[in-house]
C-alpha cells in the first residue's frame, strides 16, 4: 500500500445508506443508517494505521461546475431527499470528529479534490473508491482501492478493462459516453471503437487533427464513424470537458495536514449520544492507541 490514501467518502455514504438496513435512528427520530456504516467503514480506516489520508466530499451532489457545461450532467439522478442530506452531513461530521483531514469545495467534486492533492503531493497514491473512471488519474505506482471489496486496480487493470491507457479515459469517456453521469458521447460510437481510435491516434486531438485518416483504419464503418466524428465535434469537446478530472484547484495544503488527529472523546460521545449509537462504535474508538 502506498503512503498516501485519498478518499473519495461519497461512494461508501451512498453505499451504506443503500445497503444497511432502515433501523438505525437519532434521537431525533431521523434514520441514520448511512451514517453508522460510514463511521464503522472509518474506524477500518483508522485500524490500517495510514500515514496519510484525506477523504473528499462533494459539496451537492447533484451540481458542480459541470453542470454549468452541460446542464444534463447527473439529470438522470434522483434528488436527495431531505433524510439523506441529514445523514451526508453527519458523515462529514464524524469525519472531522474521528481527527480525519477532510475537504469539500463549492464547485468541485470529490474526484476533483482528490486529483489536486495527489498533484500537489507528487507521490504514489492508493485511491479509495469504487469509481473505475478515477483510473485516469493513476500513474505507475498509484492504486485503486475498492474497500468493500477488497479489490484493486493499478493502471494494467484500468487498461485491461477500460480498452485504453489511464491518461485516455477522460477521452474514451468523451467518446462512448457514460450513462452513469448522463454523458451521451458521440453517437453510434460505441466503446470498442472508441478504444481503436484512441489507441490509433492517441487522444480526442489526435483523432481530429486526423479525422481524414479515420476511413484508413481497420474498423468497420470507418467512414460512417468519420463522419460521426465530424458532425458531433463540438459535443465531443464539451463531454470532455466534464469527462477530465481538473486536477489544478488552488489549494494551501501541505503532507502533515493528512495526519490523523487524536479523537476528542467528549465530543465524539456527544455525537454518539445524538445519533443513538450503542456500544460497538463506542468501545472501538476508545481502543484506538
Amino acid at each position: 500500500m502506498n503512503p498516501v490514501y485519498l478518499v473519495d467518502a461519497s461512494i461508501y455514504i451512498f453505499r451504506s445508506y443503500f445497503s444497511i438496513p432502515d433501523r438505525f435512528r437519532a434521537e431525533n427520530g431521523e434514520s441514520v443508517n448511512a451514517v453508522y456504516g460510514y463511521t464503522q467503514f472509518l474506524l477500518d480506516l483508522i485500524d490500517l494505521k495510514p500515514e496519510y489520508i484525506s477523504v473528499a466530499f462533494d459539496e451537492n451532489v447533484v451540481s458542480c461546475f459541470r453542470n454549468r457545461i452541460y446542464p444534463e450532467y447527473k439529470a438522470n439522478r434522483d434528488l436527495p431527499d431531505r433524510n439523506f442530506e441529514f445523514q451526508y452531513d453527519r458523515c462529514r461530521e464524524i469525519t472531522g470528529l474521528l481527527g480525519f483531514h477532510n475537504l469539500c469545495l463549492f464547485d468541485y467534486e470529490a474526484d476533483d479534490i482528490i486529483g489536486t492533492l495527489q498533484k500537489i503531493f507528487s507521490l504514489p497514491v492508493t485511491i479509495v473508491t469504487r469509481d473505475k473512471d478515477m483510473g485516469q488519474l493513476l500513474g505507475p505506482e498509484d492504486l485503486l482501492w475498492d474497500f468493500s471489496g477488497n479489490e484493486y486496480a493499478g493502471p494494467a487493470e484500468v487498461e485491461e478493462k477500460f480498452g485504453v491507457r489511464p491518461d485516455q479515459i477522460a477521452d474514451y469517456l468523451a467518446l462512448a459516453g457514460d450513462q452513469v453521469d448522463n454523458i451521451p458521447g458521440a453517437p453510434g460510437i460505441g466503446a470498442k471503437t472508441a478504444a481503436t481510435l484512441l489507441r490509433e491516434f492517441g487522444s480526442v486531438d489526435g483523432i481530429y487533427r486526423s479525422l481524414e485518416e479515420v476511413v484508413d483504419i481497420k474498423l468497420r464503418g470507418a467512414k460512417k464513424v468519420q463522419q460521426i466524428l465530424a458532425r458531433h465535434r463540438e459535443e465531443v469537446e464539451i463531454y470532455r470537458s466534464i469527462t477530465r478530472i481538473n486536477c489544478d484547484i488552488p489549494l494551501d495544503i501541505s503532507l502533515n495536514d493528512l495526519k490523523i488527529t487524536p479523537v476528542t472523546m467528549d465530543a465524539f460521545l456527544d455525537f454518539c449520544d445524538r445519533m443513538a449509537f450503542g456500544n460497538r462504535i463506542r468501545d472501538r474508538v476508545k481502543a484506538i492507541p
